[in-house]
């Protein structure tokens, strides 16, 4: 009977570390993902402040491409908007699957040391 609790809490434990692994994986891939797009968010506003000083002090067919250039870049804003936006939940949903595995470690140690005291 000892034995068959010993394999399915070394068991349970390896799924359970699995588990927190691929998240762990998931999370970084994520963070990088946010950077990459907060990156593009810096440029893309960097861009329209340059177009914007055109269009406040360039001749008429300048400020007609830049007004064109702000609304694609706006446009580009949006989308990257909402990709941070997919991010953070994703991330959010990471974070409460993390909570779930912390507490699932912190039983199999709960029951280790139980074991362990009753011997």
């Amino acid at each position: 009977m000892e034995e068959m609790k010993w394999k399915d809490t070394e068991s349970t434990t390896e799924r359970v570390v699995e588990r927190m692994e691929t998240s762990m994986c998931s999370m970084e891939q994520m963070s990088f993902d946010a950077i990459n797009i907060t990156d593009s968010l810096v440029t893309l506003t960097s861009k329209a402040r340059e177009y914007a000083a055109t269009m406040k002090n360039g001749d008429v067919s300048e400020r007609e491409e830049s007004f064109e250039q702000i609304g694609r870049i706006l446009d580009q804003v949006l989308e990257n908007a909402f990709q941070v936006n997919n991010v953070s939940h994703e991330l959010e949903k990471e974070v409460l699957y993390q909570r779930d595995t912390t507490d699932s470690i912190r039983q199999i140690i709960e029951f280790l040391y139980a074991v362990n005291n009753d011997q």
